[in-house]
């Protein structure tokens, strides 16, 4: 049974490759990054487009708004990048694993 579930040496190895590539690749740049109307943008940037007009009273509020909503879209987009460098991890646990324990209770019956 532990042997059905072993898992195949080369998609460890392809898994392994992808994590540190695409981590190495897409992470770093996403630290203060945020996606606006399907462009990424610093938050700098998002800050500035969105308040620069602003003067007075509306500029302070309009910045601290912006910054928390700035820190929000980031956390997001860092969990969609986390989840795309995790997919092949995430693929072989949710239906590999599965498969093969079914395929191995599938030959333990047939055995006996």
């Amino acid at each position: 049974m532990l042997r059905a579930l072993r898992p195949s040496p080369l998609f460890a190895i392809l898994v392994l490759i992808w994590l540190v590539g695409m981590s190495w690749r897409l992470y770093p740049r996403f630290a203060d990054t945020v996606r606006v109307d399907g462009r990424l943008e610093s938050s700098d940037t998002y800050i500035q487009d969105t308040c620069g007009e602003r003067i007075g009273d509306a500029a302070a509020t309009c910045l601290a708004e912006t910054r928390a909503n700035a820190k929000r879209m980031v956390r997001a987009e860092r969990w969609r990048v986390a989840l795309f460098i995790l997919a092949p991890l995430l693929i072989y646990v949710v239906f590999y694993l599965p498969a093969r324990s079914v395929v191995a209770l599938a030959a333990r019956a047939r055995r006996a």
